[in-house]
């Protein structure tokens, strides 16, 4: 997960960690655990669930899950 284009979406929405777990139901503690990198992969039901509350366009989600559009 590219935690620094999602601490940018966050701040583009102007979304708090807070609400968003809230939105997504995700614990603040998983959300700390994959923003610290201590989860390597996070589960794709969990990156749908972020990238669903956050509004995330096709190319926004591959970006999120480290993927760059080069075009």
């Amino acid at each position: 997960m590219n935690t620094d284009y999602f601490k940018t979406l966050l701040a583009k929405r102007t979304l708090s960690r807070y609400n968003l777990c809230k939105l997504t139901g995700i614990s603040s503690g998983a959300l700390t655990d994959i923003l610290n990198k201590k989860v390597k992969y996070p589960r794709i039901d969990t990156l749908v669930r972020i990238a669903k509350a956050l509004n995330l366009t096709t190319d926004e989600f591959a970006e999120l899950c480290g993927y760059k559009n080069d075009n």
